[in-house]
């Protein structure tokens, strides 16, 4: 835990140099909003002081971002228990015409309950129950060669993921390092050919099963008309667990074939990929359109997915959204083939659904619906579903200070456990600033 905080400590000491250095070249704005108020949680009424904080600096080579927000809830003697779901984010980035670098660093902690985290539908399955989940992450990247027939990125990656209070024991922290080089190569301006590596090492704690993946591949991208591009990629991967029953190796070859056709009012592409992972061979085929609407845009797209030799499972994603005069809507959806670390498998369906209103000049009102859902293929294995719906509403009430509102139900279910479900009600006032260091 102590080499965890030294990164987190890390990133905010390079946050306040280098924001510093930004607020000199009069390229920066620093914001603050409170939130004031009371919320009801638990069957227990606490006052609550919500805060965001937030610091932007960009000049014509630099660009640097620092937000963090979460709120502080009375009753509690320990600082770290009153504060309630932080998140801290951290941008850097530098470049020129030769190369470019960026850095991020982001960290969220909140109950496992809530639908927040961005997880990686083609990985990670849904998890229910009691507790908190704390999530570090840290990147860095390196682009040379931006305008030369010759260059590549090179990127370094770390993240943490750690679990609190929780009642299950199969969540178990993990830490994960990742190291990648992609190289191209312009042979002439219709063909380039690429070579990449990929080294990561996920350590999960006892008895769990550590996992290192190497990869290597290498391709072309075919210009093939002006309207028309395809791409070809061949590899290689390799796949070592470490667990408490000895060592095992999975390995085989991988591939990728796409194109995309640009259209008059959007695109369609397609694409064929056949990868490794250890619950076997994962081979997907997919199709995508994209179109651009006069207010909004509009994507979707079908496949299907096999792992080995099992079933043919569909997959289906759908993204919407809509700018009117005075109201946002989105939708989106995706229905995706997933294998997680341990071989396991399942079909993860995310559904969203968003409205942003203004009443009038003064009041906004705002819905967002959410449903994710981990159907798992395995036998005997328990599916999970998790429902959120959030309403809030917010009203001018002077130049200086709003009313704000808000209301979170959520339901959680797993197969062989009785349903779950909390409420959060908030009710306060808020006041922000703005100004130019």
């Amino acid at each position: 835990m102590r080499r965890r905080c030294q990164y987190l400590a890390a990133g905010l000491c390079g946050a306040a140099i280098i924001g510093t250095a930004q607020a000199q070249d009069g390229g920066a704005q620093a914001g603050l909003t409170l939130s004031p108020g009371l919320s009801y949680e638990d069957e227990e009424t606490r006052a609550r002081l919500g805060f965001g904080a937030r610091f932007d600096s960009i000049t014509p080579t630099q660009r640097f971002g620092l937000a963090f927000d979460g709120a502080f809830d009375s009753g509690y003697d320990d600082i770290r228990d009153s504060l309630r779901a932080p998140r801290l984010a951290l941008t850097y980035g530098m470049e020129s015409r030769a190369s470019a670098l960026d850095a991020r660093l982001s960290y969220q902690r909140d109950r496992i309950s809530t639908l927040v985290f961005s997880d990686d539908l083609d990985s990670d399955f849904l998890v229910t129950g009691t507790g908190q989940r704390a999530d570090l992450n840290a990147s860095t990247s390196l682009t040379f060669g931006r305008e030369a027939p010759f260059g590549g990125t090179v990127d370094l990656g770390y993240r943490s993921r750690d679990y609190q209070d929780t009642a299950d024991p199969t969540l178990l922290d993990e830490e994960t390092r990742s190291a990648g080089v992609a190289l191209r190569f312009v042979i002439d301006p219709r063909l380039t050919a690429r070579l990449g590596a990929r080294v990561s090492q996920t350590d999960e704690d006892a008895p769990g099963t550590d996992q290192r993946r190497v990869s290597l591949n290498t391709g072309i991208d075919i210009a093939v008309n002006p309207a028309l591009d395809a791409s070809l990629t061949i590899g290689t991967t390799r796949i070592t667990d470490t667990g408490p029953l000895g060592r095992d190796t999975t390995e085989g070859a991988t591939a990728a074939l796409s194109a995309t056709q640009d259209m008059p009012n959007g695109t369609l592409s397609g694409r064929i990929t056949t990868n490794v992972t250890t619950g076997g061979r994962l081979t997907t085929l997919e199709v995508d359109r994209a179109l651009d609407l006069p207010r909004g845009t509009l994507s979707f797209g079908a496949g299907l997915g096999q792992i080995d030799d099992g079933d043919l499972q569909t997959l289906a994603r759908l993204s919407w959204r809509e700018q009117a005069p005075r109201a946002e809507y989105g939708v989106s959806l995706d229905h995706r083939l997933a294998v997680d670390r341990d071989g396991d498998s399942a079909i993860n369906s995310q559904i969203s659904l968003s409205w942003q209103q203004e009443l009038d000049t003064l009041s906004r009102f705002g819905a967002d619906l959410s449903l994710r859902d981990t159907n798992r293929l395995d036998a005997g294995a328990a599916d999970t579903r998790q429902t959120s719906l959030s309403l809030s509403f917010r009203r001018d009430l002077t130049p200086d200070w709003g009313l704000r509102t808000s209301y979170t139900h959520r339901w959680s279910r797993e197969t062989g456990t009785a349903d779950s479900d909390d409420s959060t009600v908030f009710i306060g006032l808020e006041r922000g600033f703005q100004w130019r260091p």
